[in-house]
Formats: structure tokens, sequence, C-alpha cells
């Protein structure tokens, strides 16, 4: 079910693209990809900085930790149906 429905967004994307002409339409496209894998590179630095706090928490900073990893969950299960 996860492989398939990740084929058809893949498809999808592919759809889009495929009429894509142009100097500029590439270069706008070469941007946004660029500006996507720094935003995911930066995404994991921050969390394997956070992983890496955790052995050095106290237990009320874990505790805010849990609160926020908890409601950020349910923030993103409400999104993603």
């Amino acid at each position: 079910m996860g492989l398939g429905s990740l084929g058809e967004a893949f498809g999808a994307i592919a759809g889009l693209f495929s009429g894509v002409s142009g100097v500029g339409t590439v270069l706008v496209l070469a941007g946004i990809t660029l500006l996507l894998v720094l935003g995911i590179g930066f995404l994991l630095w921050f969390l394997i900085n956070i992983v890496k706090q955790l052995p050095k928490m106290s237990v009320s900073e874990f505790l805010k930790f849990v609160v926020v990893f908890a409601v950020g969950l349910i923030i993103a299960g409400i999104i993603l149906p």
C-alpha cells in the first residue's frame, strides 16, 4: 500500500513536468530543487542534534520535548489524511 501510493505520487509529479520547456522553467525548477535539498539537509541536521541532546536533558526538559513531539505528531496526523 505504501509503495503503491509512493509510485502514484512520483507518477503524478512526472506528469506535471512532462510539458516543461524553456531555459527559464528549467532554471526555476533547479532552484526549487536546490532549496528543497537544503531544507531537507537542515531538517536532518536539526533532528540529529536533538537526538544527541536527549541523554543530556533533565526530566522537565525531556517532558517538554515529549509534549512538543506529541503535538507535532497530532498536527501531522490531522494534515496528512
